[in-house]
């Protein structure tokens, strides 16, 4: 049997990277941080945490993490069935993809954390990667695009992203006025959100059947990478909503009225059953239900 203050001292110097943290957040000692990781490792027989900065569950620390996170969340859910006012609020760390947090899921936890007086912990990242999150026990529930369900997780379909193709007037006009799409591109300067963006090259493939060629320039700043498109830096792909309002007033071009990019979004959480996380799931499933594009 794991002792829950050693688990909690685990979740604590993952969440926040450091010993020294996770004894300010704790209200103990960096030593009993210390001594209460070692006993854990001892009784496990395995390193738990590796000792970085910042510090990062190993494989067997996973493990053991996502027991810590469960336990509180259990834990959280008897205290408030109890009317214990003084519980420490709840952890809630969630994985989700910057144009979600951008356009709509906010609108679902804000809410949520409001109401229940929960800490929500976003980790923000690119739909394809979040759900690898769930599986490491850092999250307890993903905005994903993947449709397999995480071992000890259920999945539900929320909808999809339909993403447009734009541009500044300038790239506009030098890359693809008069020219046949499936040149123009491949071959114009575009913008990704980060090394993992593929949205903009799988768009491309999906209308031209060709690779890209032309120069990828790297923006992972939600609100810069809005900019970066409109300044001229190189074509991009918006979210519906805003690529059309931003056409409409003249900021940007709509490179291509009828076409579109839509990616499929799942939300992937732990079966765990508590008020709290019920309640999560479905303010997720009401947002994304009025914002997205309905699920095929």
């Amino acid at each position: 049997m794991y002792d829950r203050a050693r688990l909690a001292t685990l979740s604590a110097v993952v969440e926040e990277g450091s010993f020294e943290a996770a004894a300010a957040l704790l209200k103990i000692t960096p030593s009993a941080v210390s001594q209460r990781i070692k006993a854990l490792e001892r009784q496990s027989r395995q390193i738990l945490v590796r000792r970085s900065r910042p510090c990062v569950a190993t494989e067997a620390g996973q493990t053991l993490l996502r027991l810590a996170r469960q336990i509180a969340v259990l834990e959280d859910s008897v205290a408030r069935s109890l009317g214990d006012d003084d519980a420490t609020a709840l952890h809630l760390p969630i994985a989700v993809n910057a144009d979600s947090v951008t356009h709509w899921f906010l609108r679902a936890v804000v809410p949520l954390a409001a109401r229940y007086g929960v800490r929500l912990d976003l980790h923000v990242d690119d739909e394809e990667h979040t759900a690898a999150l769930l599986r490491e026990g850092a999250v307890i529930g993903a905005v994903t695009t993947s449709a397999t369900p995480v071992q000890g997780c259920a999945v539900q379909p929320i909808g999809a992203t339909r993403y447009r193709p734009v541009a500044a007037r300038p790239v506009y006009d030098r890359w693809f006025a008069g020219r046949d799409p499936a040149t123009a591109f491949p071959a114009a300067p575009r913008v990704d959100f980060g090394p993992k963006d593929r949205l903009q090259t799988r768009f491309v493939r999906t209308l031209t059947h060709r690779p890209c060629t032309g120069p990828a320039h790297r923006v992972p700043a939600a609100d810069g990478y809005h900019d970066a498109v409109r300044a001229g830096l190189g074509w991009g792909l918006f979210t519906d909503a805003p690529a059309r309002a931003a056409a409409d007033s003249g900021r940007i071009v709509l490179l291509d009225a009828e076409r579109h990019l839509d990616v499929p979004l799942y939300w992937q959480h732990w079966t765990l059953s508590t008020p709290v996380l019920d309640a999560l799931t479905g303010a997720v499933q009401e947002v994304a239900a009025r914002v997205l594009v309905p699920p095929s």
